[in-house]
């Protein structure tokens, strides 16, 4: 029971916050222009800085660990690897493939990482995790970028131009700042810290009201296939060969538990501003966020239920 309250207390909000923004819509308290306004502003400030404040907050030389950092970015290709095979094999679409792929490649570690974690091994016994959000974070999200600019259908596929178009993605250059303040050992006073740590935190609630507002229920009977392939590949497939592959390498309680939280949590809500902004098809990311955040209620508890019960963590 415990372990389903905890699930829970992670994606509960998420769904309020959704419902909030349908009840918005619908109410016609908030047009579709003015949530798409909403989108943007979430994508291009308060989601970016919240990126940057995570990497500024991060001890780096205090929670190093090497195995553990290079078996999770290792993992990451990996899990890319299979989400494009498993669109390009389900979809014919290039958008589609785009945004279906993303949804079984990036998660929504932050929230799962640091709730979970913390109620698994305590608060001060998540360095692990700390230490794999300031690394991972970024990696998902500039390989996600890269993802959907592959994907986009107004082009052909240039290297050089994804690349700079990467650079240019504010979650990306977020990231480049982080670790430049980082290496240069710049510290702010706590009152300049609290406020990038209080934009930051506007980001997730505002991006969820929006996406639920934006959400297109006529749209889900054209999508059932690649949600329901979304959700096996994100929350079943791709933890079953990862979780066990972690535990036969070694890894054992708090590293264990960083490592869970990247393969078992739901599709990240920025896909959804991802696949806005990079002319993927936002329709299906919102759908992949909302059908992985709910279908994981079952399979984290499961997940944890059944590491914890072998004695693992």
């Amino acid at each position: 029971m415990e372990n389903f309250y905890i699930s829970l207390s992670a994606v509960l909000p998420m769904f309020v916050m959704l419902l909030l923004g349908v009840f918005l819509r619908k109410k016609n308290i908030a047009d579709r222009n003015s949530l798409n306004v909403i989108n943007q502003l979430c994508f291009k400030v308060f989601l970016a800085v919240n990126v940057y404040y995570n990497i500024y907050k991060v001890n780096i030389a205090e929670v190093l660990n090497w195995r553990l950092l290079i078996t999770a970015v290792i993992s990451q290709f990996i899990v890319l690897g299979i989400s494009v095979a498993a669109a390009s094999l389900s979809e014919k679409d290039k958008k589609r493939k785009g945004a279906l792929a993303h949804g079984m490649f990036h998660t929504n570690f932050v929230i799962f990482g640091t709730l979970i974690g913390t109620a698994l091994c305590g608060e001060n016994n998540i360095g692990s995790i700390v230490l794999l959000i300031a690394i991972i974070v970024p990696l998902q999200n500039v390989l996600s970028v890269v993802l959907l600019e592959s994907y986009r259908d107004n082009s052909q596929f240039s290297l050089s131009k994804t690349v700079m178009n990467a650079l240019k993605n504010p979650y990306v250059v977020a990231a480049i700042l982080g670790f430049a303040t980082q290496l240069l050992h710049i510290h702010f006073p706590e009152l300049i810290a609290n406020i990038f740590r209080d934009l930051g935190r506007c980001g997730t609630p505002l991006a969820l009201i929006a996406m639920g507002g934006l959400f297109n229920f006529e749209s889900i009977s054209s999508n059932t296939k690649a949600i329901s392939i979304g959700v096996i590949f994100r929350l079943v497939i791709i933890p079953a060969l990862l979780i066990p592959a972690a535990v036969m390498m070694g890894f054992r309680g708090s590293e264990l538990v960083a490592l869970m939280c990247i393969f078992f949590a739901p599709c990240a809500t920025t896909s959804f501003n991802l696949a806005c902004a990079m002319d993927s098809d936002a329709d299906l990311a919102s759908q992949l966020v909302v059908f992985t955040s709910l279908v994981s209620l079952i399979t984290i508890f499961l997940w944890i239920f059944g590491v914890n019960s072998l004695g693992l963590i």
